[in-house]
Parts: structure tokens; C-alpha cells; sequence
């Protein structure tokens, strides 16, 4: 039995006042793809009179029907009245070169391009449309995947990215009760067919795994899910300052585990302390190897060496045991002039630049490659360089609106401390152009005003 759309106003009333969701008088930041669950938040953000805006996030998805979906948000934020942001990319060419799955690489640049957004336009926080149904799924795929504890509590109903607040008002309500509010008002909404696509693990849970569920097992399922993802936070929450406090007793200024100390802790506090530690070096250990390096801090003997993976290595003592990084080779801080147009040898790559009259094809987005880029030849004016990052380095990515910190940038992206430093830039008067492989600046993309074109090649030395 679904709620009625003024008591699914209610409860949305009652879980930003238990969540303290809105800090300040600032505007908040809905995010709004088209769907039913985003379009009910715009409305029911609307009808509570809390001030926002709107962000669309165009994935260039589905043989451009989602072009669709972004003339209907349009249209919404002018029929609420309220400013609109929005951006769009080919993220599913993105990501094919990436090492993340589809969905992932969808995740991260949504969520850098509302952070920048969010900022941009001094809003109180970013609002998204999960609801209880999402924090089912999404326990049940843990579940099913392996989880830690940690991962139990599924999506916090508050959370924070970057410094920024990420808050979802709908978290309290069901797909059924969105559904019934929007039918009620009278709102329509857009119908993403990829939603339905079973070849997702998430699309089959909701339409195979969780009715099974429902109709053999537990009627009450995703209440159940609900309950056990409400108490793992709190539990999280308690574990979280007991490691803390595990880990002043036992970790060193110096970062030095005293072995003593640690074997004294309870092995769910062991393991948090391995974790926590782990990450402040860039590994990321999964539970297996987590375990075992508890084993090897209290247990093994001198002069063993653990591996925690990313370069990071335990190696025990008599007394405690330090965390080492693997030697890395020295960044190369030679920076190549290349030549525009011709090709230019450098760290151990061909950069092949060729000037162009007109675009090669009508549509760069399937002609774009991480080795192959056109860029607006005026961009490439002034001495052009190649060469690796460097401290405080910057770019505009294409659809986010302003610069970005390279740091931040590849950190949304996935890639590792130890990767970053073999990233290579193509800069022009010291501004980036191209990270090579990545993203293409905002200041040097082909537009509808470019009358000049530069295509540019990286080829391997050995091919």
C-alpha cells in the first residue's frame, strides 16, 4: 500500500529534520536526470518550499534518446522556475577505455560534475533521488558480491564528497509511494529503457531476484534490508570511534604499529586499523588479505615482509611493525617542446600533431580515442609542450564548467598515487590541453565556432 502524496510529503519533512539534511538558508542541488525517482524530488523539494536548483548530466546514452531526457529537464526547471546546470559527455566511449565498469565511470563523472556545480553556485549541498527500494538493491548486491560490515549500511541517507553534503530526502519513502505522489500531482516523468535491461546486476536484482525473494521467502524483504542497513550505520558509526581510539593506543606518530599494543585490540578493531591505515598509503586490501595481514602484526616474526598491495608492504620488527612503499622510480620533470604540426619523440611515445582544414567525421565522439584527439587548433597557439604533472596543476574538463585540481580529478577517476605521476599532459602556454588517455580540456574542444583543427597521435616508440 503506497502513501499519499501529503504524507510522502511528511515523511520527507520528518527525515530532513532527522538527518539535519539542510544547513543553512543556501539552495540545494537536485540532481535531475528525467527519471521518476529525480523529477519527484524537484517537486516535492518545490512543494516544501526549500530553495534549489537543477543539474542535468546528459551520459550521451541509449542512441541519443537521453538527449530527450535533457530537453524534458530543461523544461522542467522553467516550468518550477528554478536555474538549471547541465553538462553531458560520451561516458559509455569514456569508459570503454577505463578500467572501470560502465556504471562506475558513469557514477564518478556525475558526481565531479555536481561537486564543481554544487560549488560554482554556493549551494548548501547536492540532493539525489534514492529511496528505500535503491538501499535495498544495493545491500542485497553487497551481499551477494562480499561486503565488510562497513558495506552492510548500504547508502547513508547524508553523506559527503569532496566537502560537500550529499543528502537524499526520499530516503524514507518506496518506489511504490514516488510512483503513487507523482500520479497523484499529475507530474509526468521520462522512461529510461535501460532501466530494464537485465543484463545490469542491479536491473536483475529489482526485476528478477528481489520479487522471487518477495513472493517465496519474505513479503517484507526490503523493510528487512532496510532494518539491517539502519543498524549496521549506527553500529559503523560506534566501531568508527572505537578505531580511532584503538589506533591512538597502538599506531605511532611515526605511523609504526606496536605489535604489543595491537595484539591487545579486538580483532574487529585490528582489521578497521589495517584498513584505515592501508588507505592513508593509496592500498585498498580486500577482507582476505585484511585478515591476513592481522595475522602477520601479531604473529610473525622479525624480518617478514607483508604485501598490502599498491607498493605498500608491512614489514614486522621485534617490537612493531612499519609500512613501507615500494621505491618509486623518480618522476621525469623534463617537459619536451613538441612540434605543431609534425611528430616529436618524447618519453618514449610518438606525439604526432597533423593541422586539418576540416573535421575527419561529422561526429568526433566514436573518432576521439585516449591516443587520438582533434582539439581547436587556436588553443594549441604559443609553445606547446609535453610532460608528466606537476604540483598545483589544473584543467577545465569538457562539461563541467571551471578548473579542476589534476589531484582531484584523478582521484574521481579511480587511478592509484602510484599511477599518476606516468600520466602525460599536453600543455600550450602552460595550460593543459590533453591528459593523454583522458580527459580533453574544455579550452581546446572542437566547437561550433573552431575554423581550424589539429589532430594528435600517441603512438608507442616500438610500433
Amino acid at each position: 500500500m503506497s502513501l499519499s502524496a501529503n504524507a510522502s510529503l511528511e515523511v520527507v519533512r520528518a527525515t530532513l529534520r532527522e538527518f539535519d539534511m539542510l544547513p543553512g538558508n543556501a539552495p540545494v542541488l537536485a540532481a535531475v536526470s528525467g527519471g521518476p525517482d529525480s523529477v519527484a524530488l524537484a517537486h516535492v523539494l518545490a512543494d516544501l518550499k526549500i530553495p534549489f536548483h537543477i543539474a542535468h548530466f546528459d551520459h550521451q546514452t541509449r542512441g541519443g534518446a537521453s538527449a530527450e531526457d535533457a530537453a524534458f529537464v530543461k523544461n522542467l526547471a522553467a516550468e518550477l522556475a528554478v536555474p538549471l546546470y547541465s553538462a553531458g559527455r560520451d561516458i559509455a566511449a569514456e569508459a570503454a577505455d577505463s578500467p572501470m565498469s560502465f556504471e562506475e565511470y558513469a557514477r564518478e563523472a556525475r558526481y565531479a560534475f555536481l561537486v564543481e556545480t554544487a560549488k560554482a553556485g554556493a549551494c548548501a549541498a547536492i540532493a539525489t533521488g534514492h529511496h528505500a527500494d535503491d538501499q535495498a538493491e544495493t545491500v542485497l548486491m553487497r551481499v551477494l558480491r562480499g561486503t565488510s560490515p562497513r558495506g552492510l549500511g548500504g547508502i547513508p541517507p547524508k553523506g559527503l564528497r569532496e566537502g560537500m553534503p550529499i543528502v537524499r530526502p526520499l530516503f524514507r519513502l518506496t518506489r511504490d509511494d514516488i510512483l503513487a505522489y507523482l500520479r497523484e500531482r499529475g507530474h509526468a516523468h521520462c522512461h529510461d529503457e535501460s532501466n530494464l535491461d537485465i543484463g545490469f546486476v542491479r536491473n536483475r536484482i529489482r526485476h528478477e531476484l528481489i520479487p522471487q525473494i518477495r513472493h517465496e521467502y519474505n513479503p517484507r524483504v526490503r523493510e528487512a534490508l532496510g532494518r539491517l542497513s539502519d543498524a549496521q550505520r549506527t553500529e559503523n558509526d560506534l566501531l568508527a570511534s572505537m578505531t580511532a581510539e584503538f589506533m591512538q593506543r597502538c599506531v605511532s606518530t611515526e605511523g609504526a604499529i606496536q605489535r604489543k599494543e595491537f595484539r591487545e585490540g579486538h580483532r574487529a578493531l585490528q582489521r578497521r586499523a589495517v584498513i584505515e591505515l592501508a588507505w592513508r598509503y593509496g592500498a585498498e586490501p580486500d577482507f582476505q588479505r585484511d585478515d591476513q595481514a592481522v595475522d602477520f602484526i601479531t604473529g610473525t616474526a622479525s624480518g617478514k615482509r607483508f604485501d598490502l598491495g599498491s607498493g605498500v608492504q608491512l614489514v614486522s620488527g621485534k617490537d612493531a611493525v612499519e609500512i613501507a612503499q615500494s621505491p618509486q622510480h623518480p618522476v621525469d620533470r623534463s617537459e619536451v617542446p613538441v612540434t605543431v604540426p609534425g611528430e616529436t619523440p618524447a618519453f618514449g611515445k610518438r606525439i604526432v600533431l597533423t593541422a586539418l582544414e576540416a573535421p575527419p567525421v561529422e561526429s568526433l565522439s566514436s573518432y576521439c580515442t585516449p591516443r587520438r584527439q582533434v582539439v581547436d587548433a587556436d588553443s594549441m597557439a604559443g609553445e606547446v609542450i609535453v610532460r608528466h604533472r606537476r604540483d598545483g596543476d589544473r584543467i577545465a574538463p569538457l562539461g563541467l564548467g571551471g578548473t579542476r585540481k589534476l589531484k582531484d580529478y584523478f582521484c574521481d577517476l579511480g587511478i592509484p598515487p602510484a599511477q599518476r605521476d606516468k600520466k602525460l599532459l599536453l600543455t600550450a602556454q602552460g595550460e593543459i590541453v590533453w591528459i593523454i588517455g583522458h580527459a580533453v580540456s574544455a579550452n581546446a574542444a572542437v566547437t561550433d565556432r573552431t575554423t581550424r583543427w589539429i589532430q594528435i597521435e600517441v603512438v608507442d616508440e616500438t610500433e
